[in-house]
Protein backbone atom coordinates (compact mmCIF):
# COMPACT_ATOMS: atom_id res chain seq x y z
CA UNK A 1 0.00 0.00 0.00
CA UNK A 2 1.46 3.35 -1.11
CA UNK A 3 0.88 6.10 1.47
CA UNK A 4 0.51 9.79 0.64
CA UNK A 5 -0.26 12.91 2.58
CA UNK A 6 -2.43 14.39 -0.17
CA UNK A 7 -4.24 12.71 -3.05
CA UNK A 8 -5.76 14.90 -5.77
CA UNK A 9 -8.36 13.66 -8.24
CA UNK A 10 -7.92 15.53 -11.51
CA UNK A 11 -4.88 16.89 -13.36
CA UNK A 12 -6.44 20.08 -14.70
CA UNK A 13 -5.25 23.56 -13.85
CA UNK A 14 -6.61 23.51 -10.29
CA UNK A 15 -5.34 20.03 -9.45
CA UNK A 16 -1.85 20.64 -10.81
CA UNK A 17 -1.52 24.03 -9.08
CA UNK A 18 -2.56 22.37 -5.83
CA UNK A 19 -0.13 19.47 -6.33
CA UNK A 20 2.77 21.77 -7.17
CA UNK A 21 2.25 23.93 -4.06
CA UNK A 22 1.78 20.97 -1.72
CA UNK A 23 4.78 19.04 -3.02
CA UNK A 24 7.02 22.10 -2.81
CA UNK A 25 6.07 22.50 0.85
CA UNK A 26 6.93 18.89 1.64
CA UNK A 27 3.74 16.85 1.34
CA UNK A 28 3.94 13.49 -0.36
CA UNK A 29 1.44 14.22 -3.13
CA UNK A 30 -0.29 12.04 -5.71
CA UNK A 31 -2.48 13.19 -8.62
CA UNK A 32 -4.92 10.69 -10.14
CA UNK A 33 -5.98 11.58 -13.70
CA UNK A 34 -8.51 9.51 -15.64
CA UNK A 35 -7.25 10.58 -19.08
CA UNK A 36 -4.22 8.97 -20.78
CA UNK A 37 -2.29 12.21 -20.27
CA UNK A 38 -3.17 15.60 -18.74
CA UNK A 39 -3.36 17.30 -22.12
CA UNK A 40 -5.75 14.83 -23.75
CA UNK A 41 -9.19 16.11 -24.78
CA UNK A 42 -9.16 19.47 -22.96
CA UNK A 43 -12.56 20.98 -22.19
CA UNK A 44 -11.52 24.62 -22.30
CA UNK A 45 -10.63 27.22 -24.92
CA UNK A 46 -7.58 27.94 -22.76
CA UNK A 47 -7.54 31.75 -22.80
CA UNK A 48 -5.31 33.14 -20.05
CA UNK A 49 -5.94 36.67 -18.81
CA UNK A 50 -3.02 38.98 -18.07
CA UNK A 51 -3.35 38.37 -14.34
CA UNK A 52 -2.42 34.73 -14.95
CA UNK A 53 0.59 35.76 -17.03
CA UNK A 54 1.70 38.07 -14.20
CA UNK A 55 1.38 35.41 -11.51
CA UNK A 56 2.22 32.19 -13.36
CA UNK A 57 5.08 31.85 -15.81
CA UNK A 58 3.58 29.90 -18.69
CA UNK A 59 6.24 28.96 -21.27
CA UNK A 60 6.15 31.18 -24.34
CA UNK A 61 6.10 28.25 -26.77
CA UNK A 62 2.59 27.34 -25.52
CA UNK A 63 1.12 30.84 -25.70
CA UNK A 64 0.43 33.67 -28.14
CA UNK A 65 -0.31 37.23 -27.06
CA UNK A 66 -3.58 38.87 -28.14
CA UNK A 67 -3.98 42.54 -27.24
CA UNK A 68 -7.67 43.23 -27.63
CA UNK A 69 -11.24 42.13 -28.34
CA UNK A 70 -13.37 42.66 -31.43
CA UNK A 71 -17.01 42.49 -30.38
CA UNK A 72 -19.59 41.67 -33.06
CA UNK A 73 -23.32 42.31 -33.05
CA UNK A 74 -25.66 39.79 -34.74
CA UNK A 75 -25.59 42.12 -37.75
CA UNK A 76 -21.79 41.49 -37.82
CA UNK A 77 -20.99 45.14 -37.22
CA UNK A 78 -18.10 45.30 -34.79
CA UNK A 79 -16.33 47.41 -32.21
CA UNK A 80 -12.71 47.05 -31.11
CA UNK A 81 -11.88 47.12 -27.40
CA UNK A 82 -8.38 47.54 -25.97
CA UNK A 83 -6.85 48.54 -22.65
CA UNK A 84 -3.29 49.90 -22.71
CA UNK A 85 -0.88 47.38 -21.25
CA UNK A 86 -3.47 44.60 -21.08
CA UNK A 87 -3.46 41.43 -23.14
CA UNK A 88 -4.71 37.86 -23.27
CA UNK A 89 -2.76 34.69 -23.95
CA UNK A 90 -4.19 32.20 -26.40
CA UNK A 91 -2.71 28.82 -25.56
CA UNK A 92 -1.77 25.43 -26.86
CA UNK A 93 -3.84 24.04 -23.98
CA UNK A 94 -2.82 20.37 -24.30
CA UNK A 95 0.85 21.33 -24.39
CA UNK A 96 0.43 23.74 -21.48
CA UNK A 97 -1.29 21.14 -19.28
CA UNK A 98 1.39 18.58 -20.04
CA UNK A 99 4.04 21.14 -19.13
CA UNK A 100 2.26 21.97 -15.86
CA UNK A 101 2.11 18.28 -14.99
CA UNK A 102 5.85 17.99 -15.57
CA UNK A 103 6.36 21.11 -13.46
CA UNK A 104 4.38 19.56 -10.58
CA UNK A 105 6.39 16.34 -10.89
CA UNK A 106 9.63 18.33 -10.80
CA UNK A 107 8.38 19.83 -7.52
CA UNK A 108 7.99 16.33 -6.10
CA UNK A 109 4.39 15.35 -6.91
CA UNK A 110 3.52 12.07 -8.62
CA UNK A 111 1.04 12.17 -11.52
CA UNK A 112 -0.67 8.91 -12.52
CA UNK A 113 -2.70 8.87 -15.73
CA UNK A 114 -5.34 6.33 -16.81
CA UNK A 115 -6.28 6.37 -13.13
CA UNK A 116 -9.92 7.44 -12.65
CA UNK A 117 -11.29 8.04 -9.18
CA UNK A 118 -13.15 4.87 -8.13
CA UNK A 119 -14.07 5.87 -4.61
CA UNK A 120 -12.51 5.42 -1.18
CA UNK A 121 -13.00 3.54 2.05
CA UNK A 122 -12.25 5.12 5.41
CA UNK A 123 -9.79 3.38 7.71
CA UNK A 124 -9.48 5.53 10.80
CA UNK A 125 -7.98 8.84 9.71
CA UNK A 126 -6.91 7.45 6.35
CA UNK A 127 -8.67 7.17 3.00
CA UNK A 128 -7.99 4.02 1.00
CA UNK A 129 -8.56 4.39 -2.72
CA UNK A 130 -10.41 1.56 -4.43
CA UNK A 131 -8.45 -0.33 -7.09
CA UNK A 132 -5.41 1.90 -6.56
CA UNK A 133 -3.50 0.27 -3.65
CA UNK A 134 -3.17 3.82 -2.32
CA UNK A 135 -4.02 5.51 0.94
CA UNK A 136 -3.96 9.20 1.81
CA UNK A 137 -4.55 11.59 4.68
CA UNK A 138 -6.37 14.23 2.65
CA UNK A 139 -8.31 14.24 -0.63
CA UNK A 140 -8.78 17.17 -3.02
CA UNK A 141 -11.47 16.84 -5.69
CA UNK A 142 -10.33 18.78 -8.75
CA UNK A 143 -12.29 16.55 -11.09
CA UNK A 144 -14.44 18.96 -13.02
CA UNK A 145 -18.01 20.18 -13.29
CA UNK A 146 -19.48 16.71 -12.66
CA UNK A 147 -17.21 15.82 -9.76
CA UNK A 148 -17.20 12.19 -8.64
CA UNK A 149 -15.59 13.28 -5.37
CA UNK A 150 -18.48 15.66 -4.69
CA UNK A 151 -20.96 12.90 -5.50
CA UNK A 152 -19.37 10.31 -3.22
CA UNK A 153 -18.96 12.59 -0.21
CA UNK A 154 -22.31 14.39 -0.67
CA UNK A 155 -20.63 17.75 -1.15
CA UNK A 156 -22.04 20.70 -3.08
CA UNK A 157 -22.82 20.06 -6.75
CA UNK A 158 -22.86 22.33 -9.75
CA UNK A 159 -26.45 22.67 -10.91
CA UNK A 160 -26.16 25.44 -13.50
CA UNK A 161 -24.05 24.89 -16.59
CA UNK A 162 -23.21 26.12 -20.02
CA UNK A 163 -22.54 23.57 -22.73
CA UNK A 164 -19.63 24.51 -24.97
CA UNK A 165 -18.42 23.17 -28.31
CA UNK A 166 -15.31 24.16 -30.21
CA UNK A 167 -13.59 23.20 -33.46
CA UNK A 168 -9.97 23.86 -34.35
CA UNK A 169 -9.04 24.89 -37.88
CA UNK A 170 -5.89 25.55 -39.84
CA UNK A 171 -5.52 27.96 -42.78
CA UNK A 172 -8.27 30.44 -41.92
CA UNK A 173 -7.71 33.77 -43.66
CA UNK A 174 -8.71 37.28 -42.74
CA UNK A 175 -8.66 36.85 -38.96
CA UNK A 176 -7.00 39.79 -37.18
CA UNK A 177 -4.36 37.96 -35.08
CA UNK A 178 -4.35 40.68 -32.42
CA UNK A 179 -8.01 40.32 -31.43
CA UNK A 180 -10.24 37.81 -29.69
CA UNK A 181 -13.27 37.79 -31.97
CA UNK A 182 -16.40 37.65 -29.79
CA UNK A 183 -19.92 37.34 -31.22
CA UNK A 184 -23.13 38.34 -29.44
CA UNK A 185 -26.13 36.41 -30.73
CA UNK A 186 -29.10 35.30 -28.63
CA UNK A 187 -30.25 32.87 -31.32
CA UNK A 188 -26.95 31.10 -31.97
CA UNK A 189 -25.46 31.37 -28.46
CA UNK A 190 -28.32 31.89 -25.98
CA UNK A 191 -26.97 32.53 -22.52
CA UNK A 192 -23.38 33.16 -23.57
CA UNK A 193 -21.27 34.11 -26.61
CA UNK A 194 -19.59 32.63 -29.66
CA UNK A 195 -15.95 33.18 -30.59
CA UNK A 196 -13.10 32.89 -33.06
CA UNK A 197 -9.69 32.84 -31.39
CA UNK A 198 -6.42 33.11 -33.34
CA UNK A 199 -4.60 30.52 -31.27
CA UNK A 200 -1.18 28.92 -31.30
CA UNK A 201 -0.84 27.73 -34.91
CA UNK A 202 -4.61 27.09 -35.14
CA UNK A 203 -7.92 28.97 -35.09
CA UNK A 204 -10.47 28.07 -32.43
CA UNK A 205 -14.12 28.48 -33.40
CA UNK A 206 -16.77 27.80 -30.79
CA UNK A 207 -19.81 28.80 -28.81
CA UNK A 208 -21.58 27.95 -25.59
CA UNK A 209 -25.26 27.90 -24.66
CA UNK A 210 -27.25 27.44 -21.48
CA UNK A 211 -27.60 23.73 -20.67
CA UNK A 212 -30.91 22.45 -21.95
CA UNK A 213 -30.66 24.34 -25.22
CA UNK A 214 -29.31 22.73 -28.37
CA UNK A 215 -25.71 23.49 -29.26
CA UNK A 216 -25.39 24.12 -33.00
CA UNK A 217 -21.94 24.99 -34.28
CA UNK A 218 -22.72 24.86 -38.01
CA UNK A 219 -25.16 27.83 -38.06
CA UNK A 220 -22.47 29.88 -36.34
CA UNK A 221 -19.96 28.69 -38.95
CA UNK A 222 -22.30 30.08 -41.62
CA UNK A 223 -22.08 33.46 -39.89
CA UNK A 224 -18.30 33.53 -39.49
CA UNK A 225 -17.80 32.53 -43.11
CA UNK A 226 -19.27 35.95 -43.93
CA UNK A 227 -16.43 37.56 -41.98
CA UNK A 228 -13.45 35.24 -42.52
CA UNK A 229 -12.22 33.11 -45.40
CA UNK A 230 -12.55 29.36 -44.70
CA UNK A 231 -12.04 28.28 -48.33
CA UNK A 232 -8.68 26.63 -47.55
CA UNK A 233 -9.45 25.79 -43.92
CA UNK A 234 -9.23 22.28 -42.50
CA UNK A 235 -10.91 21.17 -39.27
CA UNK A 236 -8.31 19.26 -37.23
CA UNK A 237 -10.19 18.59 -33.99
CA UNK A 238 -13.43 19.14 -32.08
CA UNK A 239 -14.16 19.21 -28.37
CA UNK A 240 -16.87 20.13 -25.92
CA UNK A 241 -17.84 20.11 -22.29
CA UNK A 242 -19.76 21.60 -19.39
CA UNK A 243 -18.93 24.96 -17.80
CA UNK A 244 -20.37 25.57 -14.31
CA UNK A 245 -21.88 29.05 -13.95
CA UNK A 246 -23.88 28.82 -10.74
CA UNK A 247 -21.15 30.11 -8.45
CA UNK A 248 -19.55 28.36 -5.49
CA UNK A 249 -21.04 25.07 -4.37
CA UNK A 250 -21.88 24.43 -0.72
CA UNK A 251 -20.39 22.75 1.13
CA UNK A 252 -17.00 22.72 -0.57
CA UNK A 253 -15.74 20.04 1.81
CA UNK A 254 -16.01 18.16 5.06
CA UNK A 255 -13.60 16.28 7.30
CA UNK A 256 -10.51 15.59 5.19
CA UNK A 257 -12.05 16.10 1.72
CA UNK A 258 -12.31 19.39 -0.21
CA UNK A 259 -13.23 20.56 -3.73
CA UNK A 260 -11.36 23.07 -5.91
CA UNK A 261 -11.63 24.43 -9.45
CA UNK A 262 -14.70 23.63 -11.55
CA UNK A 263 -15.73 20.96 -9.05
CA UNK A 264 -16.19 23.73 -6.45
CA UNK A 265 -17.85 26.15 -8.89
CA UNK A 266 -14.81 28.48 -8.87
CA UNK A 267 -15.86 29.90 -12.24
CA UNK A 268 -17.20 33.36 -13.01
CA UNK A 269 -20.97 33.06 -13.54
CA UNK A 270 -20.77 36.00 -15.96
CA UNK A 271 -17.72 35.35 -18.14
CA UNK A 272 -17.41 31.57 -17.49
CA UNK A 273 -13.68 32.13 -16.95
CA UNK A 274 -12.16 29.64 -14.54
CA UNK A 275 -8.45 29.16 -15.25
CA UNK A 276 -7.33 32.15 -13.17
CA UNK A 277 -9.35 31.07 -10.13
CA UNK A 278 -8.33 27.43 -10.67
CA UNK A 279 -4.66 28.29 -10.48
CA UNK A 280 -4.89 30.79 -7.63
CA UNK A 281 -7.24 28.86 -5.39
CA UNK A 282 -5.76 25.49 -6.32
CA UNK A 283 -2.44 26.78 -5.00
CA UNK A 284 -4.06 28.22 -1.87
CA UNK A 285 -5.77 24.88 -1.21
CA UNK A 286 -2.43 23.07 -1.43
CA UNK A 287 -0.85 25.49 1.00
CA UNK A 288 -3.80 25.25 3.43
CA UNK A 289 -3.55 21.45 3.47
CA UNK A 290 0.20 21.73 4.08
CA UNK A 291 -0.31 24.05 7.04
CA UNK A 292 -2.93 21.69 8.45
CA UNK A 293 -1.03 18.42 8.05
CA UNK A 294 2.52 19.59 8.71
CA UNK A 295 2.04 22.31 11.32
CA UNK A 296 -1.33 21.59 12.94
CA UNK A 297 -2.81 24.60 11.16
CA UNK A 298 -6.54 25.39 10.90
CA UNK A 299 -9.04 23.33 8.92
CA UNK A 300 -8.29 23.94 5.20
CA UNK A 301 -12.01 24.11 4.43
CA UNK A 302 -12.46 26.99 6.85
CA UNK A 303 -9.36 28.73 5.49
CA UNK A 304 -10.58 28.48 1.91
CA UNK A 305 -14.15 29.46 2.73
CA UNK A 306 -12.92 32.78 4.10
CA UNK A 307 -11.01 33.61 0.91
CA UNK A 308 -13.16 32.39 -1.95
CA UNK A 309 -15.04 34.88 -4.17
CA UNK A 310 -18.82 35.01 -3.75
CA UNK A 311 -19.74 36.12 -7.30
CA UNK A 312 -22.91 37.83 -6.02
CA UNK A 313 -23.23 40.58 -8.63
CA UNK A 314 -21.97 38.32 -11.40
CA UNK A 315 -24.73 35.82 -10.60
CA UNK A 316 -27.28 38.61 -11.03
CA UNK A 317 -25.70 39.59 -14.35
CA UNK A 318 -25.78 35.95 -15.40
CA UNK A 319 -29.57 36.00 -14.87
CA UNK A 320 -29.88 38.99 -17.20
CA UNK A 321 -27.97 37.14 -19.95
CA UNK A 322 -30.15 34.07 -19.48
CA UNK A 323 -33.15 36.23 -20.38
CA UNK A 324 -31.83 36.23 -23.96
CA UNK A 325 -31.79 39.91 -24.96
CA UNK A 326 -33.21 40.15 -28.50
CA UNK A 327 -30.69 40.41 -31.30
CA UNK A 328 -32.22 43.70 -32.37
CA UNK A 329 -31.21 45.15 -29.01
CA UNK A 330 -27.64 43.89 -29.45
CA UNK A 331 -27.52 45.49 -32.91
CA UNK A 332 -28.81 48.76 -31.50
CA UNK A 333 -26.54 48.78 -28.45
CA UNK A 334 -23.22 47.81 -30.01
CA UNK A 335 -22.31 51.34 -31.00
CA UNK A 336 -23.47 52.84 -27.70
CA UNK A 337 -21.07 54.17 -25.11
CA UNK A 338 -22.93 52.24 -22.39
CA UNK A 339 -22.33 48.82 -23.95
CA UNK A 340 -18.75 49.66 -24.90
CA UNK A 341 -17.98 50.79 -21.35
CA UNK A 342 -19.57 47.70 -19.81
CA UNK A 343 -17.71 45.42 -22.23
CA UNK A 344 -14.47 47.24 -21.40
CA UNK A 345 -14.95 46.39 -17.74
CA UNK A 346 -15.99 42.77 -18.36
CA UNK A 347 -13.11 41.90 -20.67
CA UNK A 348 -10.21 43.78 -19.09
CA UNK A 349 -10.77 43.71 -15.34
CA UNK A 350 -10.78 40.75 -12.96
CA UNK A 351 -12.20 43.06 -10.29
CA UNK A 352 -15.12 44.28 -12.37
CA UNK A 353 -16.44 46.67 -9.77
CA UNK A 354 -13.18 48.16 -8.62
CA UNK A 355 -12.50 51.91 -9.02
CA UNK A 356 -9.71 51.06 -11.50
CA UNK A 357 -12.15 49.16 -13.71
CA UNK A 358 -14.61 52.00 -13.97
CA UNK A 359 -11.85 54.59 -14.37
CA UNK A 360 -10.65 52.57 -17.38
CA UNK A 361 -14.20 52.43 -18.74
CA UNK A 362 -14.62 56.18 -18.33
CA UNK A 363 -11.30 56.84 -20.06
CA UNK A 364 -12.50 54.60 -22.87
CA UNK A 365 -15.62 56.74 -23.26
CA UNK A 366 -13.57 59.95 -23.27
CA UNK A 367 -11.09 58.60 -25.85
CA UNK A 368 -13.89 57.43 -28.12
CA UNK A 369 -15.67 60.77 -27.84
CA UNK A 370 -12.43 62.52 -28.78
CA UNK A 371 -11.98 60.21 -31.76
CA UNK A 372 -15.54 60.88 -32.94
CA UNK A 373 -15.06 64.65 -32.66
CA UNK A 374 -11.86 64.42 -34.72
CA UNK A 375 -13.68 62.26 -37.26
CA UNK A 376 -16.52 64.80 -37.46
CA UNK A 377 -14.10 67.72 -37.88
CA UNK A 378 -12.48 65.99 -40.85
CA UNK A 379 -15.53 64.47 -42.54
CA UNK A 380 -18.49 66.46 -41.28
CA UNK A 381 -20.07 63.19 -40.11
CA UNK A 382 -20.89 63.34 -36.38
CA UNK A 383 -22.61 59.93 -36.21
CA UNK A 384 -21.59 57.42 -33.56
CA UNK A 385 -19.56 54.99 -35.64
CA UNK A 386 -19.94 51.35 -34.51
CA UNK A 387 -16.29 50.58 -35.11
CA UNK A 388 -13.69 52.04 -32.75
Amino acid sequence: MDSYDLVISGAGFAGLACADAAARRGLRTLVLEKKPDPGARPHTTGILVKEVADGWDAPRQFTRKVRGVRLYAPSLKSVDLVSPGYYFLATDTPGLLRWWAQHAEASGAEVRCDAPFRGVEKHGDLLRFKERDVEGRYLIGADGAKSKVAEMFNLGRNTQHLVGVEAEYTNVRGVDPDRLHVFLDSELAPGYIAWVVPGVDIYQVGLAVRKGREVKLEPFMEQVRKVFDFSAAECVSKRGGLIPVGGLVKPIGRDNVMLVGDAAGMVSPLTAGGIHTALDYGRLAGLAVCDHLLDNGPDPIRVMSRQLPRFGVKRLMRASIDMRPPNGLYNLMLGSRVLRSLAQVVFFHKGMFSPAAWHDAWQHVILNRSARLQHAAVTGDDSDSPTV
